[in-house]
């Protein structure tokens, strides 16, 4: 989120000096990154004490927790990053409950306008199939792309979900499985299952990873059991999901951290006792100390930044391999009268470049609605090739061509492109290929007096959540060292 004009002079002003900022009566920690995970570190490890300075390059804090609220009318809001929340997000919703940020259960008619019986009978969300457009409750009978009657039953991401939960159902038999599994992608693994080849193709749209016939199948397992982990209701942040970074950052502040922000960093270098960090801001390199460091920093970014002496060959070898995916979204408000009377819901599926398009903030009845257009994977390549400027023109157009009677609806429109990101060039990671095995046993390992944590390093939770649990971790190791 931005930072009003006080908090961003009071974050960037004199506490930028040197490491004598520190007070020699408390324990050093340096935070590297002013995301969700390092927020939380940072304030947890203030509250008990410690000399906490966060050093973020962004001029902004939140990371990809980042909610947008201009240019759209209605006080509606769009979340660019950091999206779903579920009742199993305990971490996230215990700081919603400690600062007095306000949120809410979702309800699924509400949103998708049809009851549970409804969706029982056909396709559970709205479709596009070569122009042709498929009501919530739909039956696929005259499947375009002649599948087997049986394959041609479900959408794609419908049938997808169903082979996972059978592929994690026979890990839990024999847990041994999950590494046969990573040895293979996700579209041998289905095509070892029946599943044709055209449909392994059509799965591969929107598939929250960057190809089907790269990411690891094992992975896909290993991060399904981290969604159950979510919860089963969906949670609405009154306000913005950015209202938590805030609240960790107002607080953080108030318990005696330093947060800089815009210094970029470019070395990190440790000896027994202490890590330095070089970081350039303003044109200038400036070094500080501290006996420990939390680096939180994506490794699609850190595997860029020097490390002296060198780090271990397995955590070289997981910064720089780890992937990450590409996700690019176009943010359209527009009336939604039509959105409503053609019974859309909470979704679409689409096989055109839209891949999905979600209603990210409106509800029925409402004047008007803000729609993402969410492409990833290589369905990202042309979108986030483009500037946005051109990059809405694009959205608009095809948002019409995919669906038709939207058309003069659109109002404005935004975008934002996760893999054009300097700070983090992808959307969230996941494992190709072999990588489960050979990478995730390196990724939360501390080097000497340097912890990792970030999304990327949770074991147990996804997403948001992973990141606070990422904190969690980190801040215990450290205070378990302090004893």
């Amino acid at each position: 989120m931005n930072l009003t004009r006080r908090e961003f002079i009071f974050s960037t002003s004199a506490v930028f000096v040197s490491a004598k900022v520190f007070s020699r009566t408390k324990r050093r920690v340096l935070i590297l990154g002013a995301g969700l995970s390092g927020l939380s570190a940072a304030f947890e490890l203030a509250q008990k004490g410690f000399d906490v300075m966060v050093i973020e390059a962004r001029n902004r804090i939140g990371g990809r927790v980042q909610t947008l609220r201009e240019p759209f009318a209605d006080n509606q809001t769009v979340e660019l990053g950091g999206e779903l929340i579920g009742d199993g997000y305990k971490r996230f919703l215990n700081y919603a409950k400690r600062f007095d940020i306000k949120f809410e259960e979702v309800s699924s008619t509400t949103e998708t306008g049809g009851s549970v019986t409804n969706l029982q009978k056909g396709i559970g969300t709205s479709a596009v199939l070569k122009g042709k457009f498929y009501p919530i409750g739909s039956t696929l009978e005259a499947n375009p792309y002649n599948l087997s009657a049986e394959e041609a039953r479900d959408l794609p991401p419908t049938l997808l979900i169903k082979n996972i939960v059978a592929m994690a159902s026979e890990v839990r038999a024999n847990p041994a499985k999950l590494f046969e599994f990573d040895q293979i992608s996700l579209a041998e693994a289905l095509r070892k299952r029946g599943v044709s080849n055209e449909m392994i193709r059509l799965m591969n749209i929107s598939l929250n990873y960057n190809d089907i016939e790269t990411v690891s199948a094992g992975g896909i397992l290993w991060e399904s059991r981290r969604r159950v982990s979510a919860g089963t209701k969906a949670i609405h942040i009154i306000g913005g999901n950015d209202l938590i970074p805030k609240a960790l950052f107002e607080n953080s502040v108030k318990s005696g951290a330093k947060i800089f922000l815009e210094a970029k960093v470019r070395q990190i270098s440790q000896n027994g006792n202490s890590v330095k960090v070089s970081f350039q801001r303003k044109g200038k390199i400036e070094t500080i100390e501290a006996e420990k460091l939390i680096c939180t920093i994506p490794f699609s970014v850190l595997r860029d930044i020097e490390f002296a002496p060198n780090l271990p060959e397995a955590k070289a070898k997981a910064i720089k391999e780890l992937a990450y995916t590409r996700i690019t979204k176009v943010f359209l408000q527009a009336k939604r009268a039509e959105w409503d009377k053609q019974n859309l819901g909470s979704s679409v599926w689409t096989d055109t470049p839209c891949e999905r398009i979600f209603n990210a903030s409106g509800k029925r009845c409402d004047a008007r609605g803000i729609f993402t257009l969410w492409t990833d994977g290589i369905g990202a390549n042309l979108p986030e090739k483009l500037s946005d400027k051109s990059r809405i023109n694009w959205g608009e157009k095809e948002f019409v061509k995919a669906l038709p009677f939207m058309k003069n609806s659109i109002e404005t429109g935004a975008t934002k492109s996760w893999t054009n990101d300097e700070f983090v060039r992808g959307a969230y990671s996941h494992f190709t290929i072999r990588q489960l095995k050979e990478l995730q046993p390196n990724l939360k390992t501390a080097v000497g007096n340097i912890h990792f944590a970030g999304e990327h390093t949770a074991e147990f939770a996804p997403g948001m959540e992973g990141a606070l649990e990422s904190a969690e971790r980190v801040v215990k190791e450290i205070i378990g060292q302090e004893k």
